[in-house]
């Protein structure tokens, strides 16, 4: 299972769990059902590899790919089956290799010595009705490296509610469903910059397939950092934690009696000083964009403060920061806002990447800190709470 696409609030449906906010809908038990990737698979390939309609499709693979990658590129096509693709871009001037699953195909690949397996060591990587067959499709998307592009070609659905309607529907051969916008949204989560949508697949007469160029080009989480480093060097930012949280956080450091503070990602703030206590409380800040405040400090901490954080952390980081956050103490403070900023990154993106339900964030913090106190908010699209065993201390005191 996808790891982002399962943080989003899901309403379950017989066999699917349909996400219609994202656009995304997946088979529910995806151990259910699976097929089988072998010699009967396969031999469905070849037999319609060697039809007019592969014909028109895989031409248009190729002007997609030569529209978009250098001449004589790397290309490594993910779920090659029959290896027609490859061929075909091979006879173009690339350097067309093939990789899949089916035991027989990777035996004939490796018999025209047309084989690889190192996703990073290509140009190009492309994933012709390939994508929606993965159960984990991170596992390959995040071995494509900066700047390489990705050619996909998947089912498309105008509405996620009417899946079983289409002849796309194939419960244990396809584990996922998207709009053109679900999938869009969700190849950036990686880091995927989209920078076509061609129609060349339902042109040649395939019914909803649509193809899509992306190159990867949006900031990783060392990216990003810099982004926030160069914003912290240029102008005055991130110093309204104190302004706006000083009295929700002193409520819950008079409850819960916290001898140690981290403030996390404290940016200009000084909201941690306010709780010095004249030396008797240890308390630290940490902002890897912040050069007084990049280094970890040591030791573990009764509590720690993430004011207005992870809004700002690309969600494919998001588990590693909590990890971060979880390793320094057992509890957190948080305020996470659900909506859109008013400040850009110098990118040009708004500054919080990252746009979540309540409740999806409620239930991500739940698994990795077990506890939450929800604490009441100051305007809708704020959430407010302590995770932890301390919550317990919060409640108690309310």
């Amino acid at each position: 299972m996808d790891r982002l696409i399962r943080r989003f609030d899901a309403e379950e449906d017989g066999d699917l769990m349909l996400c219609e906010h994202r656009g995304v809908a997946y088979q529910r038990d995806m151990t259910k059902g699976r097929i089988e990737y072998g010699a009967a698979y396969l031999a469905n390939y070849d037999a319609y590899a060697r039809g007019p309609l592969s014909d028109a499709i895989n031409a248009g693979r190729v002007e997609l790919l030569k529209r978009h990658a250098k001449e004589g590129a790397s290309v490594l096509d993910v779920g090659a089956a029959s290896g027609i693709f490859v061929r075909r871009a091979a006879s173009e001037g690339f350097g067309a290799k093939g990789f899949d699953v089916i035991p027989q195909a990777v035996a004939r690949l490796k018999r025209d010595e047309l084989y690889a397996s190192d996703f990073s060591a290509f140009d190009a990587i492309t994933m012709w009705d390939s994508i929606e067959h993965m159960d984990e499709p991170e596992t390959a998307l995040k071995d494509v490296r900066k700047g390489a592009h990705l050619f996909v070609s998947v089912p498309i659905f105008e509405d996620i509610r009417r899946v079983r309607e289409s002849k796309h529907y194939k419960p244990g051969e396809h584990l996922y469903y998207w709009t053109a916008q679900g999938f869009i949204d969700y190849m950036a989560l990686y880091g995927f910059l989209l920078l076509e949508q061609s129609t060349h697949e339902t042109d040649a007469g395939r019914e909803s397939i649509g193809a899509f160029a992306f190159v990867r080009d949006i900031p990783d989480w060392a990216d990003h950092i810099e982004l926030y480093k160069d914003m912290h060097a240029t102008r005055y930012y991130g110093a309204s934690a104190t302004e706006l949280h000083l009295r929700t956080a002193a409520n819950i450091v008079r409850a819960v009696k916290p001898k140690s503070i981290l403030d996390y990602g404290c940016g200009r703030s000084d909201l941690v000083a306010h709780f010095w206590l004249d030396g008797e409380r240890r308390i630290a800040r940490y902002d890897p964009a912040i050069r007084h405040a990049r280094r970890m400090p040591e030791g573990a901490f009764d509590l720690v403060f993430v004011c207005d954080v992870m809004e700002h952390i690309p969600m494919e980081a998001v588990d590693r920061v909590l990890k971060q956050i979880r390793d320094k103490s057992e509890s957190a403070f948080f305020t996470i806002s659900t909506k859109l900023a008013r400040a850009k990154l110098p990118d040009g993106r708004n500054s919080h990447v990252t746009i979540l339900r309540h409740s999806e964030w409620v239930r991500w913090l739940k698994e990795v800190f077990r506890k939450v106190e929800i604490q009441p908010e100051t305007t809708e699209h704020e959430l407010v709470l302590l995770a932890g065993p301390r919550a317990i201390a919060l409640r108690r005191a309310a």
